[in-house]
């Protein structure tokens, strides 16, 4: 009994301290104590900023499934849906905001209840209306946007306006155990903070795409031994188009770190670029084999790297979604989503895929 009322008055006290703030961060008594832990973790400020937040996702598929449940449970403030596309029993085995009594209605019909349902005080907003029809209007009023599943030369228009609109967005799109994200932030200035070693940290490039642009210290308050760094850097990104056409990982890395590189990175490339080329139709095992070692080649690694097996696999699963492989994506997504909302930690920066064979997700930088 004492320690329950001691757990009381402590978060009694914790409530007062930050509702001190509440002028500055706009957040009620309630959302203080409903994201407690939250703020505990990434501060009051950065709950604000993700409050404030007006987002777009676009399609409602596996991964969008994931990527909507963590920003709306993390406490997003405004989120709009867009997907024009039924139901199917396809969707079933991979998508847990619907189930098989959904199958023929909307995806957006059969899911915005539960959806709404995991946090009542964001406001959501659900449209059915075709990607094409949408103008550049319709973009302006988002702070962020994340696309799922959708084809590649979509997406590069999708990236083409962001770009002019400065509206940072996120790519994600799965072949069964396979999967990417990409991410175009256009730039962005993280701030990190870490204990100093023998070696401060110096302001500078730290590859082509990122560059240490201040170094604050100050004294921890109750080891004076002890200094903390705040490292300011400044990220730069490519957009889409432009990776598909130069990515290269020459000069980046090491002999023995090309051939290690994964079978996933130029099979992956391999398929975005031929839809790119090629869209709608199927790809044979020979035609993905030769654009793969052309993709090799560009990258600088061997063609060894690339196996047959995963050639096959790649072909066979071209399209499918799994629901594990998803919710690795999604997470990944989200995660770095709510990390540049709240502008805390360095984002990713610029190119992931994964593998579920393996369960390697290398993050490369072009």
């Amino acid at each position: 009994m004492q320690l329950s009322i001691k757990v009381k008055e402590e978060q009694t006290e914790w409530i007062k301290s930050v509702t001190m703030d509440m002028k500055v961060e706009k957040l009620s008594e309630d959302e203080i104590a409903l994201y407690d832990r939250q703020i505990r973790l990434w501060g009051m400020t950065a709950q604000a900023n993700m409050r404030s937040a007006k987002v777009l996702l676009i399609n409602l598929g596996a991964i969008g499934s994931e990527i909507t449940k963590s920003i709306v449970l993390s406490g997003i403030g405004h989120l709009t849906i867009l997907d024009g596309h039924m139901v199917t029993e396809e969707d079933l085995g991979s998508q847990f905001f619907i189930g098989s009594e959904d199958v023929g209605q909307w995806k957006i019909d059969a899911t915005k209840e539960r959806i709404q349902d995991l946090n009542p005080r964001i406001e959501l907003n659900f449209d059915k209306q075709d990607l094409q029809e949408k103008d550049e209007e319709f973009f302006q009023q988002f702070d962020l946007v994340v696309a799922t599943e959708m084809q590649i030369d979509e997406a590069i228009k999708i990236n083409t306006l962001t770009r002019k609109l400065n509206i940072p967005l996120y790519v994600a799109g799965s072949n069964g155990l396979f999967a990417y994200v990409f991410i175009d932030l256009i730039e962005f200035i993280s701030e990190d903070e870490k204990l100093q070693s023998v070696r401060p940290t110096t302001v500078g490039p730290i590859s082509s795409n990122r560059s240490i642009i201040e170094v604050t210290t100050r004294k921890d308050e109750e080891d004076e031994k002890k200094t903390y760094e705040r490292i300011k850097t400044k990220n730069c990104y490519r957009p889409l188009n432009e990776v598909l056409s130069t990515a290269t990982l020459k000069e980046k890395m090491t002999q023995r770190q090309l051939k290690r590189v994964t079978s996933i990175l130029p099979l992956t490339l391999s398929l975005l670029q031929y839809g790119l080329n090629q869209k709608g139709k199927a790809i044979s095992f020979e035609q993905m084999k030769r654009d793969a070692a052309v993709w090799c080649e560009n990258l600088g690694v061997p063609a060894t790297v690339v196996k047959d097996d995963y050639v096959q696999q790649f072909i066979k699963q071209k399209g499918i979604e799994f629901a594990p492989v998803a919710a690795i994506i999604g997470g990944a997504v989200a995660q770095d989503v709510i990390n540049i909302l709240g502008k805390r930690l360095s984002p990713l920066n610029n190119f992931i895929v994964f593998d579920g064979i393996t369960l390697d997700m290398p993050l490369f930088e072009f």
